[in-house]
């Protein structure tokens, strides 16, 4: 049964339980398992699988992802990094960097033919299955089998077509044609799908032999994804193609499982899903009294961009995947270094652009390497969703899960119905760089999962989709709740600045004498429309728990989000 009908739709309260998510579907799926006596983890972790299935565009269990959660019981933050791993057979110069035109400021290199984007080449060890289970083995309450069962049931019924699938569908149409196996999930009959509409409903995309798998991981655990049968049907799909990815990487994966030491934020403890540019953003921004500053003036807008350019560029610039390279991840994360940054920040001007990184290894306890060569580089992505929940004991969780780009490598596993992965391009493809390619290695991030709590019970929970804009997604709703006093969903609704290091993007819904302001005091900006063919700005989805237990929850846009509560 269902959970979904108390109260549904864009935003909901609850004194018992809420979720948040990408897809109506994957908010049902998480109430779903609420209402059967399951906690926020179950609800996140269910509702993932299930956007898994219903969002063949944003994500997969061949993708990967980034959870957090505060166990009331327990009074601790759980994080599981689930990102993706380069494979064994991964090298640092397998591409061919396009050098000229050089790339701008903190962008990295395309690569010839995009084979680091699309086909065998791009796919990488996939995290999905393996980090969802280990959140709900370390924090969930309903047997696993259970939490998978809406998936299901949503593949047995099969993925019908939305307008905005459509579209998605249509713009990769000559790709997906030459793929015959992910033609047949997609094109059924050859031809585009036809999207539900006052007319009668969508095709049906046939996700059957989806459920077939997902049957086998509910029985048996993410070794049925990991080992066996599935595993070497990827891993022979993968060579097919020229890939690298072989049955060994998907046996060897594991995720990064943390008590993550919570930082506070304006007398919150909170979490980011081990996102260093969260924290720094989030640590400068305390140093100026938001609150002080209307929501969506020129001062507030002004600091979100600068917080959140001097934050990307520093871990732009000092990251990698710390088991691999050195990295200053407690001078990036650290107050004091924030506290550097934000000296360097005025209100009545803006900082010079592009930004410059500054050295955060003085603020590290770890020596400093010598002649470490700075990466400079950005990456993204922008096939992804998100799930964001809280129950009546006090727990909230949230996770952002992610195929890569838009159907991610356009390659589905025959029989399988499993769509790939394409985060190869989350690298920077030249060698000698801090997120450069390298066995085992996962790529730089910058997408928080934030959670926070307050005197032993959760009290927010925020992710997004939608490449990098994510960032100022959860901050700019983060700042809205615990610095302007907003509820959940005006928060979500608040148009929002994006900077990461260069020019200033700004919502076309801000004020115009706003954006006059914003350019006046040294912002080159460029204005971005909010509509269904554009993501700026990023999807968001997001519960709060007031002090007399009502559970918010908010999403958003509204054409793309829902949320519900039982």
């Amino acid at each position: 049964m269902s959970a979904w009908g108390i109260h549904g739709g864009r935003q909901a309260a609850s004194r018992r339980g809420a979720v948040s998510a990408g897809h109506p579907l994957a908010a049902a799926a998480g109430l779903e398992v609420l209402a059967a006596g399951g906690n926020a983890v179950d609800a996140v972790v269910a509702g993932a699988f299930t956007a898994h299935v219903v969002e063949p565009n944003n994500a997969s269990i061949a993708g990967y992802g980034h959870f957090s959660a505060y166990v009331a019981a327990e009074d601790r933050f759980l994080t599981v990094d689930h990102n993706p791993r380069a494979p064994r057979r991964a090298r640092a110069d397998m591409y061919t960097p396009i050098l000229d035109p050089p790339p701008e400021a903190h962008d990295w290199p395309g690569v010839e033919g995009d084979a680091n984007a699309a086909g065998a080449i791009a796919v990488a060890v996939p995290g999905a299955v393996r980090g969802l289970h280990a959140a709900h083995s370390n924090a969930g309450r309903l047997a696993w089998a259970d939490v998978l069962a809406p998936a299901i049931r949503a593949a047995e019924e099969g993925v019908e077509v939305t307008w905005y699938l459509l579209v998605l569908i249509a713009s990769r149409l000559e790709a997906i044609r030459v793929r015959p196996s992910t033609a047949r999930l997609l094109l059924p009959g050859g031809g585009l799908p036809t999207a539900a509409s006052e007319e009668g409903p969508g095709t049906r995309l046939d996700q059957s032999e989806l459920a077939g798998v997902l049957r086998r991981i509910a029985a048996e655990g993410p070794d049925a994804f990991h080992r066996g049968a599935v595993a070497d049907a990827i891993a022979a799909e993968i060579a097919a193609g020229g890939g690298v990815v072989d049955a060994q990487d998907l046996r060897d994966y594991e995720p990064l499982v943390l008590d993550e030491e919570p930082r506070t934020y304006r007398g919150l403890s909170y979490v980011t899903s081990n996102d260093t540019v969260g924290y720094e953003a989030l640590n400068i921004l305390e140093g100026f009294p938001l609150g002080d500053h209307r929501a969506g003036s020129a001062e507030h807008l002004h600091l979100m961009a600068e917080a959140t350019g001097h934050a990307f560029v520093d871990s732009l610039t000092w990251y990698g995947d710390p088991e691999h390279v050195p990295s200053p991840v407690a001078g990036l994360t650290s107050k004091e270094f924030a506290a550097s940054r934000a000296a360097g920040i005025a209100l009545e001007r803006v900082a010079p652009r592009p930004l410059a990184a500054a050295d955060p290894w003085p603020f590290d306890p770890s020596p400093a390497p010598t002649g470490a060569a700075p990466s400079r580089s950005a990456g993204g992505m922008h096939g992804t969703s998100m799930v964001t929940a809280a129950d009546a004991d006090g727990n909230v969780a949230a996770i952002i899960t992610t195929i890569g780009s838009d159907f991610g490598s356009l390659i589905v596993v025959p029989g399988t119905g499993i769509a790939l992965n394409n985060s190869m391009m989350n690298f920077d493809p030249r060698p000698g760089h801090t997120n450069s390619i390298a066995p085992g290695k996962m790529p730089f991030f910058a997408v928080p999962a934030i959670v926070a709590a307050r005197d032993g019970r959760g009290v927010l929970a925020v992710a997004g989709a939608g490449g990098y804009p994510i960032l100022t997604g959860v901050l700019h709703t983060t700042v809205g709740v615990v610095d302007h006093g907003l509820g959940v969903q005006d928060a979500i609704d608040q148009p929002r600045v994006h900077s990461q290091g260069g020019a200033t993007h700004v919502d076309s819904l801000v004020d115009p004498h706003v954006r006059a302001r914003l350019a006046e005091i040294g912002h080159e900006l460029v204005v971005e429309e909010t509509n269904p063919g554009s993501l700026a700005f990023s999807r968001v989805s997001a519960v709060t728990v007031d002090g007399d237990g009502t559970i918010s929850a908010g999403s958003g846009p509204s054409w793309h989000a829902a949320a519900g509560g039982l």
